[in-house]
């Protein structure tokens, strides 16, 4: 089989190219593209910061350099948490308000003109089958009929 006739392939390129197409348009802006995906993930209440790497498919010490890196821009704070002091919440500061806006708009466009060009019916139906796809891949058994093959280093 080709890696051109794997879902992988396509998986894989296309993010990559649309991940890409953001990363220039966030540079142009002058914000690296892994705070805009940041930006993208807080919440107006605060968000704490260990739920942000699982959110953005992050290690903890890539999500602290990128916080700190946001927060040196002005587009993040670090606060206690009211509830719980051990832990900390990560707010917008109005620049980073600003920031998201301009990143939120940015995809809300790509994604208005990839319907335009493809189709609201083609993208609907992509979508459903994605979010088919990930649930699938949230249980790996189903997908290797249990027979999840061990690596040869484990043994």
């Amino acid at each position: 089989m080709k890696p051109q006739d794997t879902l992988d392939f396509h998986l894989r390129w296309g993010w990559s190219k649309l991940s890409r197409l953001y990363a220039v348009e966030a540079e142009r802006r002058g914000i690296p593209v892994s705070y805009v995906f940041a930006l993208m993930q807080v919440d107006r209440k605060g968000t704490p910061s260990t739920q942000l790497g699982p959110r953005m498919g992050m290690e903890a010490t890539s999500l602290s350099r990128t916080l700190k890196g946001m927060e040196d821009m002005g587009l993040v704070e670090r606060r206690p948490d009211a509830a719980d002091g051990r832990k900390a919440l990560v707010f917008l500061t109005p620049d980073g308000v600003a920031a998201r806006r301009q990143a939120r708009d940015l995809v809300k466009a790509v994604n208005a003109r990839i319907r335009e060009l493809l189709g609201d019916e083609e993208v609907d139906a992509l979508i459903a089958n994605l979010r088919k796809l990930n649930e699938l891949f949230d249980r790996p058994e189903q997908l290797l009929g249990g027979d999840i093959p061990q690596s040869p280093l484990a043994s």
